[in-house]
């Protein structure tokens, strides 16, 4: 089983994820995610984005209906 790997922050409503294409924009949906290998590589975008966002790395697992 494969897994990816996602930038996310947390809001007062939920998660946000970092978007894919651009710097540093914002998704609700985490299918529009930026989607990263590993949490090494992840881990490392989070760190580079200014620490206002208060960013980190979050497995992601495809579920299972």
């Amino acid at each position: 089983m494969a897994s990816s790997v996602v930038v996310a922050r947390t809001k007062t409503d939920g998660l946000e994820y970092l978007a894919e294409g651009a710097p540093v924009v914002w998704t609700a949906t985490s299918d529009l995610a930026q989607q990263f290998s590993n949490v090494r590589e992840a881990t490392r975008a989070a760190m580079r984005l200014p620490s206002r966002f208060r960013a980190f790395a979050l497995p992601v697992t495809p579920s299972v209906n």
